[in-house]
């Protein structure tokens, strides 16, 4: 009986699975992608509990796949100079709650203003203000970037390879050096560069090009091969899959914790 229930569980879960990356695959498109988006069907993976082995490199090469729509996303804003889009996605935290000392409820912190344009009716000064945020308030980060959050997951999984996880920090490491070059030339918005860049020498213009993201779904859609590989062949060897033989953390647990915030 318990081998018969296990059985029903795990073809249901993978069903499940197989659900949600049909969904990917429908609604992924490059043009529908947005925060809102990307953080729903994150809600919907990490209700999942891949509580057996059989259903951990599928579950963990679906949530690849998703990873992937995210940095698609965030490096399409990033070329489009749509930097606060793409830093929420990468360096702002979903949610920040203040606690203050002296017992008050928390505070959700304004996402795109800084604590001292948030708190700025504690005093007229802002030199005031930073001091009394730092004598009387402790931040807590209760949920991190997308991007980031992703990563760590994925990373304390265990199940995807070094190989693969080398790859997320680079194209992460990419988004933000973009932002960076794309900022520095302070143009008023995307037509007034993409003028600029119609005006340019074949090298200028080769150059501009090496330092933005340009990402594609060319690993998504390698990623939903292999799980299709998978579903007929359970010894399929994935390149985006490690040895597995770190311990799969569960997904509930905590990663809350408090960090400095910028005043």
């Amino acid at each position: 009986m318990f081998t018969k229930i296990s059985a029903d569980f795990i073809e249901r879960v993978l069903c499940t699975l197989s659900d949600f990356n049909t969904s990917l695959d429908e609604e992924g498109s490059p043009s529908r992608l947005n925060e809102d988006f990307i953080e729903s069907k994150l809600y919907e993976i990490e209700e999942i509990e891949p509580d057996c082995s059989k259903i951990f490199e599928t579950y963990w090469l679906t949530y690849a796949r998703l990873f992937e729509l995210s940095i698609l996303c965030a490096g399409n804003y990033a070329d489009h100079f749509e930097f606060a889009a793409a830093g929420d996605l990468l360096v702002n935290p979903r949610l920040i709650l203040i606690h203050f000392k002296s017992g008050s409820n928390a505070v959700k912190k304004d996402r795109h203003r800084k604590l001292t344009e948030q708190f700025q009716h504690v005093s007229g000064k802002r030199d005031a203000v930073v001091r009394w945020l730092k004598e009387e308030t402790v931040p807590e980060i209760v949920e991190k970037p997308l991007l980031v959050h992703m990563h760590e997951q994925m990373a304390r999984s265990g199940y995807l390879s070094k190989e693969y996880l080398r790859l997320v920090e680079r194209r992460m490491e990419r988004i933000a050096d973009a932002i960076g070059f794309l900022a520095s030339w302070h143009f008023a918005d995307t037509s007034a560069f993409y003028l600029r860049v119609q005006f340019a020498s074949p090298s200028e213009q080769s150059f501009i090009e090496s330092n933005l993201c340009r990402f594609d779904k060319k690993v998504f859609f390698e990623l939903g091969l292999d799980l299709r590989e998978l579903a007929v062949d359970p010894h399929h060897k994935s390149r985006f899959l490690g040895d597995r033989r770190v311990p799969c953390l569960s997904l509930k647990q905590s990663s809350h914790q408090s960090e400095s915030v910028v005043f």
